[in-house]
């Protein structure tokens, strides 16, 4: 008669798995004390990301930047990729400044009926539509986002110098 073999994890049920890092109460302490340090230090402008997402905000602005392929994006991608970047931390500032330029849209009704539509269905956050030159409200009335205009420079006048 055959044997069953017995495995090698069933002799060692009992002991416990080592992490490396230490004790319980030390991972806690280590923790504690680097969410302290950034509390304290005021770096507390953006979450910091891990690897992986952080990989994602790079594309996402790659992609927000110079297009798919050599392609631009699709304007439902444009406002799926600033709404994703909205929720991770980035700001419509940073994202110009990061060198993404809105779009311009010329608004009728039929554009506005579609745009609040999807407003409705995917839930974006309102400013995730200035990328495309497009304003939101609470209520879903879509308007065009307009440019403040800017001030015409008040002309110096001429001083006399004084003579001493």
């Amino acid at each position: 008669m055959a044997r069953a073999r017995k495995s090698k994890s069933s002799t060692k049920s009992g002991a416990k798995k080592k992490t490396g890092r230490g004790s319980k109460e030390a991972i806690e302490k280590r923790r504690v004390a680097r969410h302290l340090n950034t509390l304290l230090a005021g770096k507390t402008s953006r979450p910091k990301l891990d690897g992986r997402t952080e990989k994602r905000r790079q594309r996402l602005l790659k992609e927000l930047k110079d297009g798919k392929r050599g392609k631009p994006i699709k304007p439902i991608e444009v406002v799926q990729h600033v709404d994703e970047l909205l929720k991770m931390g980035e700001s419509i500032s940073s994202l110009k400044r990061a060198g993404i330029k809105p779009r311009r849209t010329a608004l009728d009704d039929e554009i506005a009926d579609t745009v609040a539509n999807a407003q409705k269905v995917y839930g974006f956050a309102r400013e995730s539509w200035r990328m495309l030159g497009l304003e939101v409200d609470e209520s879903g009335k879509v308007t065009e986002r307009k440019r403040p205009g800017r001030k015409p420079k008040k002309k110096k006048r001429a001083t006399k110098k004084k003579k001493a």
